[in-house]
Parts: C-alpha cells; structure tokens; sequence
C-alpha cells in the first residue's frame, strides 16, 4: 500500500525503533508498520488533547486573568468573542502542521497530503473565525462610543464577515482540488452573473446600507413608522440585509433594508430633536349654543373666577383679530384657548400656537387647538395635551357652550311608538349637546 509504503532510513526515529522492536517480536514488517502508523496516531490525538487542555485551562485561564486586570475595553470583547480560543487552536493546528513531514516521514506522500490538507483547511477555517471575531470587537467598540446613535458600522461589519468567508470558501476549495487560488477566481469572474443572482438580496442590502449611512435616513434608536410593512417603533439594529424595529406593542418587525431605500416611511428623529412635538385637536361645538354677547353679559363673562385671569389678554386679541363689532361667546373661546396656550409653560412659544376654526359640518362647529409641546416623550406629551383639553373643557360651559353629539338613529321599536310629530321633531334635531 502507498500509506503504508516505507524506507526504513527515512523514517523518524522513534518510529523506526518501536517498528525493529516489534519486527523483532515476532510480528511481520507489514503489521508491524501498521501497529506503528496506528500507534502514531494514537500519541497525535492524545498530544492534541493534552495541548487543548493546556490551552482552555491554563492559557486561557492566565488570558483571562491578565484582561480582568486591564482597564482596556477591546481585550475584553476580544475575550467575549472567542478571539483568544481560536488563536490557541491556531497556534495548536500550526505546530501539528510543522510536526507532520517529520513525524511521518516514510509513511508515502499520500498520508502526509491527506493529513496537511486536513490541517490546513482546519486552520483556514479558524483564522476566518478569528478575523470575524476582530470585526466583532471593532463593532462593539464602536457602539459604545456616542457617535454610535449617529452611524452604525453593523451593516459594513457584516458585509467585510461575508468577503471574509467567501475567500476563506475559495482558499479551502483551491486547497482540496490543488489548484492556485488565482484560478478559482479567474473562473469566478465567468460566472459573475450566478453570483449576483445567489447573493441578490445581500448585494442589494449592502447598497442600500451604503445610501442610508450616506443620507443619514436612518439611525439606531430612531423612531420610524412604515405601515406597508407594519412597523411602528423603534430601530434596534441596522444589519446588511434587515433593520429589526421594535413596535410600540413590544413586538419586533424585520424590514428588509432594501425597502427603507425603496419605499416611503416616517423617520420622527427631526421631531425628537426639534424644540417641541406638534399637537391639534378639534373640540365640537354644539351650533345651538353659539350667542352674541351683550355688555352686560360679556361683563359677567370676564368676571367669572374660571377665565378671569386671562379675560383682559383674551378682550384684546379678540379685537386685534375681529372685524365685526359684535362678539360672539364661540369667538371669545378661541381668542381664550389661542391665550391659555400661548401662556402654558409647556407649550413651545417660539413656534406657532393657534386655535382656529375647521369647515363646518354635520357634527358642529369644530374648532382645532394647535401647538408644540416642550414635552416630546408619549406618555408626557400626551399628559401635556390632555390637560389643555381638560381646563377648556372646564371653561367651556363660563362661555355657555357645549358640546355636541351626533343622536344616534331611534330604533324600529321606537321610531313607531313615536307621533308623526315627534318623528318630524326627531328627524329635524340638530343633535343633543353635552353639558
């Protein structure tokens, strides 16, 4: 056999001892080299177990003791992603690898190429890993530092891991079929356009990476909406092929990457860093409480102790943005509203503040308070927008205004119960009002 094929001057020299020895003992030439190759692999594998040992324990254990003591971030992670392990391992398989040649000189170039190519696609495979956990470490670094929020690096990281692999994948294919690397990727531009049909969504998310990090469109903790894929929340990793948004309801929505370049959705990053979040919402009044106001009630009005203290504010915008000499209490409630909330400590007053009348339809008279909030996180803003409703609610009925409701429609049962004039009464109602 070619393995087992052999000259006794070329072996190495424990090995062609034990084989004289039991040679001597009665067993033939071919069993003996084959107890001694067997023998051989025995120590090998005990010598690997020995040194990984040696390694896990003791190495590793002395490594981990010298990062504890440093005051340096990048040893740390290095440690956390198996960087130290899989270098023992490297150093182990490159030793094993000077050993081979020597140890198993005289045993046929089969045995020894079988086991180098082992070696060394075993060692590739580690040093892809240990570059992989380099990138690892250089992204964590980086998302511990401030200018994190601003651009991350995830997608470039996972990318540069993916041209890793890709010539570690050429490197151990040229190492089993013998052939120089240069030749694989010679053949690799011929079918360029295989390549680009597998890694399509790779190669797109990658680009896409490049255009958001580029136009700063997005950032980790942002704030997105995207209802085409169902994401409201917040972004909590940006990778080369999704961007994973943890929802408002604690759920997660993956987006491919490709879509936030293709598709149109709300990035609320500029409201968070403005000086306030807008708020508008409509109050509904009931038409048939709208009056004017004659001098004896506007004086009783103003004194009341709920809109006193800002009735002589709201008199004067009231004629600054009147025109007709008549007051109605529907005007004067604007020109309050627009003065409470100019006057609110927790409404921006830089920025446009205004109560202001919608169309008008079937459900009333509307008027839409509008502003900025100095409080932009949900839960306080939305605190900060239910008391301005709160207090004008509260005013309201000093105004004598109400608001209104649309009546529900009567039922079968009770639309015939009522007289043909109530029927006519009821189809004619304007609607109940509140108190």
């Amino acid at each position: 056999m070619e393995i087992l094929a052999q000259n006794p001057t070329e072996k190495f020299l424990l090995l062609q001892s034990l084989e004289s020895y039991l040679q001597k003992t009665g067993l033939s030439p071919a069993g003996a080299s084959a107890f001694t190759l067997l023998a051989t692999f025995a120590v090998l594998a005990l010598l690997v177990w020995v040194l990984d040992r040696l390694g896990t324990k003791v190495l590793l254990g002395l490594i981990r003791h010298a990062v504890s003591k440093t005051e340096t971030l990048w040893d740390d992670h290095l440690l956390r992603h198996k960087f130290f392990p899989r270098l023992i391992e490297l150093a182990t398989a490159g030793g094993l690898l000077a050993l081979v040649r020597t140890v198993f000189s005289g045993y046929g170039p089969a045995l020894i190429g079988a086991i180098t190519l082992v070696l060394r696609v075993y060692m590739t495979v580690v040093g892809a890993l240990m570059i992989g956990a380099l990138l690892n470490t250089v992204n964590d670094i980086y998302e511990s530092k401030p200018q994190s929020r601003r651009k991350s690096i995830r997608g470039y990281v996972q990318t540069a891991k993916i041209v890793v692999w890709i010539i570690a994948g050429i490197l151990i294919v040229s190492i089993l079929i013998g052939r120089d690397p240069t030749d694989l990727l010679l053949g690799l531009g011929a079918s360029a356009a295989l390549v680009s049909l597998v890694f399509k969504d790779t190669i797109l998310g990658f680009v896409a990476s490049i255009q958001l990090s580029a136009q700063d469109m997005i950032r980790p903790g942002d704030w997105i909406e995207m209802p085409s894929k169902g994401a409201d929340g917040v972004v909590s990793e940006i990778n080369v092929n999704s961007v994973k948004v943890r929802n408002w309801d604690n759920t997660m929505t993956m987006i491919p990457i490709y879509s936030l370049v293709s598709e149109s959705f709300t990035n609320w990053r500029n409201m968070e860093e403005s000086a306030g979040r807008r708020f508008k919402r409509p109050l509904r009044i009931d038409a048939t409480t709208v009056s004017t106001l004659s001098e004896e009630q506007l004086t009783a009005l103003t004194a009341d102790p709920r809109i006193a203290e800002l009735a002589e504010a709201m008199l004067i915008l009231d004629r600054q943005t009147g025109t007709s000499p008549c007051r109605t209490n529907f005007g004067l409630f604007r020109c309050y509203a627009q003065i409470y909330m100019a006057r609110h400590p927790k409404v921006v007053h830089s920025l446009p503040v205004l109560a202001r009348y919608l169309p008008w339809d079937e459900n009333g008279l509307t008027l839409e308070i509008y502003g900025f909030s100095t409080e932009k996180s949900f839960p306080v803003y939305e605190q900060v927008v239910a008391d301005l409703l709160n207090h004008l609610l509260a005013v309201m009925p000093a105004f004598g205004l109400r608001l209104y409701q649309r009546p529900a429609a009567p039922s079968a049962s009770e639309f015939g119960s009522l007289s043909p004039t109530t029927n006519v009464s009821a189809r004619a109602g304007s609607g109940t009002p509140l108190a």
